[in-house]
């Protein structure tokens, strides 16, 4: 099951806390990855990794703020590997101001990247997609529910509206494009993560890491690799039935 062979994937932002089990995951399954980060350095290491452990990948830059960037990418990956069946996109950009010091231009440009820039993403993979394939946006958990502030002790600011409103658009982003893309046999689906704090936050914030794991129901957070399996579950022909649904992967935060 869960057979990728043959098919090629581009992830952008694969080179990530979340991005690399992702990438890893992917190329364990066979297949054939585009890693496209802003991050070079970091996905050509990752990619390094996989090319020793017998993968295919290789990597290129992105900016999401460039239509022309992100045309680019999505030709340069037909061009490479001959095809493109898999998109998973799992950038983000957050300014991380609180609501009162957040000015227009600062929360435009969230919604550039974490919206506009995913919707062109998405409609330019879909275009290069010529026998059906499968699209996964990334939501989060904050664009479900809102961060409880109680959780977010100063200094730190709690996580930001721009962020939880852009990930709320995802989500309806996702159904919008599976209903209208379902004739073409191209399925889209969303992740939302839930508190997967990276490993500077979970090293320099202890007391935040147990605020966090006390409002999970299976009272602890996440471990990135688990990220990976609800993505190869929705990249695979196992889910061929599945489009215009999110996924929450957040250990039951929503549930309560």
């Amino acid at each position: 099951m869960f057979n990728l062979n043959g098919k090629v994937a581009l992830v952008a932002g694969g080179a990530g806390h979340l991005g690399t089990p992702v990438c890893e995951a992917l190329c364990g399954q066979g297949a054939t990855l585009m890693i496209a980060d802003q991050c070079v350095d970091r996905a050509e290491a990752l990619a390094a990794r996989l090319r020793d452990t017998g993968g295919a990948a290789r990597v290129t830059n992105i900016d999401l703020t460039q239509e022309a960037s992100v045309q680019g990418v999505v030709r340069n990956t037909v061009q490479q590997f001959g095809r493109l069946d898999i998109l998973v996109n799992m950038t983000y950009f957050a300014i991380g101001k609180l609501v009162g010091e957040l000015s227009a231009e600062e929360f435009d440009m969230s919604n550039r990247v974490n919206l506009t820039g995913t919707f062109l993403l998405a409609r330019a993979s879909a275009n290069a997609m010529t026998n059906g394939g499968s699209i996964i946006l990334f939501s989060s958990m904050y664009g479900q529910v809102s961060p409880d502030p109680g959780i977010y002790h100063a200094p730190m600011n709690p996580n930001p509206i721009e962020y939880g409103v852009a990930k709320a658009g995802i989500i309806q982003m996702t159904k919008y494009l599976a209903v209208a893309w379902a004739s073409r046999a191209i399925r889209v689906n969303a992740v939302a993560p839930g508190p997967f704090p990276n490993p500077g936050v979970q090293q320099d914030s202890p007391d935040f890491i147990q605020r966090l794991a006390r409002k999970v129901p299976l009272g602890r957070i996440g471990r990135n690799h688990e990220i990976a399996g609800p993505v190869v579950l929705l990249a695979a022909d196992e889910s061929s039935y599945i489009t215009g649904e999110t996924i929450g992967v957040n250990g039951g935060w929503t549930a309560w």
